[in-house]
C-alpha cells in the first residue's frame, strides 16, 4: 500500500485479514478496516487519519494498541466483543467516539481524555465502571443498557449537552 493516501483508505470486510502492517502511514480523510472478523491487532494502523478511523465489528481484536495517534474527526470501535481495554485508544478526538456494544470492557482506562462530539458506550455488558471515560464530552454522554453499572462514580466532569445513564429494558417492552 501506499505510504501516504490523500482521501479514504478502505480495507473492510476482509475475513482474512489479521494485522495491518503494510497499511498506509498517513490518510488525508477516512481509514476504514471494520467488518474484518480475523483482524487481531491495529499494530501497523496510520499514525494520523484526518477523518475517521472505523474498526467496528473486528470480532477478534483484543486491544487497541497500534491505533492512530490523531483523529480528526470521530473513533469507532464499537461491537468488538473481544475488545478487554481502551488502552491504545487516541488521546483525543475531535468528533465522535463509539465503543458500544463490547462486551468485555469493564472500564474506561485508556479512552480518550477529551471528546469534542459524542462518546456511546451503550450496551457494554461487562462493563462495571465509569472510571477512565474523557474528563470534557462536547456533545452528549450514553452509557444507558449497561446492566452492571450501579454507580456514576467517575463519570465526565463535563457534558456539553446530553447524558443518558439508565433506561430499563423491562420498560421498553
Amino acid at each position: 500500500a501506499p505510504r501516504v493516501v490523500g482521501k479514504d483508505f478502505y480495507c473492510n470486510n476482509c475475513n482474512s485479514l489479521k494485522y495491518l502492517q503494510g497499511a498506509p502511514k498517513e490518510v488525508g480523510e477516512n481509514f476504514y478496516c471494520n467488518n474484518c472478523k480475523s483482524l487481531k491487532s491495529l499494530e501497523g494502523a496510520p499514525r494520523e487519519v484526518g477523518g475517521s478511523f472505523n474498526c467496528s465489528t473486528c470480532k477478534s481484536l483484543t486491544s487497541l494498541n497500534g491505533a492512530p495517534k490523531e483523529v480528526g474527526e470521530s473513533f469507532n470501535c464499537s461491537n468488538c466483543n473481544s475488545l478487554k481495554s481502551l488502552e491504545g485508544a487516541p488521546k483525543e478526538v475531535s468528533g465522535n467516539f463509539y465503543c458500544y456494544k463490547c462486551n468485555l470492557l469493564k472500564d474506561f482506562q485508556g479512552a480518550p481524555q477529551k471528546v469534542g462530539g459524542d462518546f456511546y458506550c451503550y450496551s457494554c455488558n461487562s462493563l462495571t465502571s465509569l472510571e477512565g471515560v474523557p474528563e470534557i464530552v462536547g456533545r452528549g454522554f450514553n452509557c444507558s443498557y449497561c446492566d452492571l453499572l450501579t454507580s456514576l462514580e467517575g463519570a465526565p466532569k463535563k457534558v456539553e449537552n446530553w447524558f443518558f445513564f439508565c433506561f430499563y429494558r423491562e420498560f421498553l417492552v
